[in-house]
């Protein structure tokens, strides 16, 4: 008797959206070497426009600070146009500069302090994927940046 044809299981689609070209492509190889099918955007208005265009997103890694859409705004947008795509939010900044009001807080969302050592980043990807939860638990109505801090390029 012939076995049934096993239907392959839908490759885990990360969405990396990352200003930094270097630590964008560690990110990416540090997924593929996990098998993660990997999108890359250089601002969060790429990243959005790519997960527009991607049925099955998995999750998306961003940058906070971005120059144009920052990573709080995509997070929001996606909340929005993707809802339950769960976003991991890093960043240079110490929390305490991009983190303020309490709102939101290094608690509530997923956040890595970069740099970060790359078990540390799987490990915290691999939860994501494991844990449904909504994009983003940002107040839309809160600014993405302290005063004084700009989307620009970081010190």
């Amino acid at each position: 008797m012939a076995q049934p044809k096993s239907v392959p299981e839908r490759p885990i689609t990360v969405l990396v959206a990352e200003d930094e070209e270097v630590l964008r492509q560690v990110v990416v190889r540090l997924l593929g070497e996990e098998g993660y099918r990997t999108l890359e955007a250089r601002d969060g208005g790429e990243a959005l426009h790519l997960a527009h265009l991607t049925p099955h997103l998995s999750l998306v890694v961003a940058d906070v600070v971005m120059p144009g859409m920052d990573g709080w705004e995509l997070g929001r947008r996606l909340a929005t146009d993707c809802p339950g795509v769960p976003v991991l939010y890093m960043s240079a900044y110490q929390p305490t500069d991009i983190f303020h009001r309490g709102e939101p807080s290094p608690s509530s969302i997923p956040f890595l302090q970069k740099p970060f050592e790359p078990e540390v980043f799987l490990t915290t990807v691999r939860a994501l994927l494991e844990t449904p939860r909504p994009a983003a638990l940002i107040d839309p109505a809160a600014s993405p940046l302290p005063t004084g801090y700009s989307a620009g390029p970081r010190p």
